[in-house]
């Protein structure tokens, strides 16, 4: 089952039921009427607003998805602790920052893993978008604790995301700072994508209908390219590896070779 059949399964009205490599777990959360394919859920942390660099990428994330796939995107956010009796009903996580953050309790490292166990997708952002920043430093801490033995390792060009909807063979951000996504691999899957560049402030709109943010250094071609990558994270967050099915590999060959240079 695609998460995506996940969210539809909350809007039949079904106890929370969370998709694992081995099955189907059952958690104690409560059944949520849900009529969207695609929600956007935040982690929050600290005390402050550290957390929420870019407010309103979830509504721009949903304008993009809406008008491009045929995926439905809520606009509206939901804001979530780790502690929340809530966490298991989001199969898609989102975390950004640009500053050092303190460390996650105990606890809240223990749901974060029975949450990966699960079959949740995390999406991190770095919203400095520069190496070394003081987010990286401490999402690298924090993921070490989680993943105990497991590496954060370069996402290859060839991977999935990659090709799940538009056929990419690049990274791009508000910013270019690193060439590549950071991933954490469990066997075939993927559950946890990290970005450096930025991804919320290339998409993320201002009042009217142009974008917050200057994309730096390659303007609109490399916003265009963040937008896609956004679609392609999405829709692999929500189908996983089905684009690596047999029957669709030589049509994505095919579209390689003819793709122009």
């Amino acid at each position: 089952m695609r998460r995506r059949d996940f969210l539809k399964i909350f809007s039949a009205g079904s106890a929370g039921i969370f998709l694992s490599r081995k099955g189907f777990t059952q958690f104690p959360s409560q059944p949520r009427q849900i009529k969207y394919d695609f929600i956007f859920a935040q982690i929050t942390y600290g005390n402050g607003f550290a957390w929420n660099p870019r407010p309103t990428v979830a509504r721009s994330l949903a304008k993009i998805l809406n008008s491009r796939t045929s995926v439905p995107a809520s606009p509206e956010r939901v804001e979530i602790r780790l502690s929340s009796p809530e966490l298991f009903q989001y199969p898609f996580l989102y975390i950004s920052g640009e500053n050092e953050f303190e460390p996650f309790s105990d606890v809240e490292i223990q749901r974060l893993r029975r949450w990966f166990d699960a079959g949740g997708f995390l999406l991190a952002d770095d919203a400095l978008g520069e190496m070394n920043s003081g987010f990286d430093k401490s999402l690298r801490r924090e993921l070490a604790r989680i993943f105990p033995g497991e590496k954060l390792k370069e996402v290859p060009t060839d991977h999935t995301v990659f090709q799940s909807y538009y056929l990419l063979d690049k990274v791009a951000g508000r910013k270019a700072s690193v060439p590549n996504l950071w991933g954490i691999d469990r066997g075939d899957l993927t559950p946890l994508i990290y970005s450096q560049n930025d991804l919320a402030g290339a998409i993320e709109q201002s009042g009217g209908e142009g974008f917050r943010y200057p994309v730096i250094p390659g303007g609109e071609q490399q916003r265009e390219l963040a937008i896609r990558l956004w679609v392609n994270i999405i829709y692999y967050a929500l189908c996983a590896n089905y684009k690596k099915d047999a029957i669709h590999a030589s049509f994505i060959s095919k579209r390689r070779k003819r793709r122009p240079k």
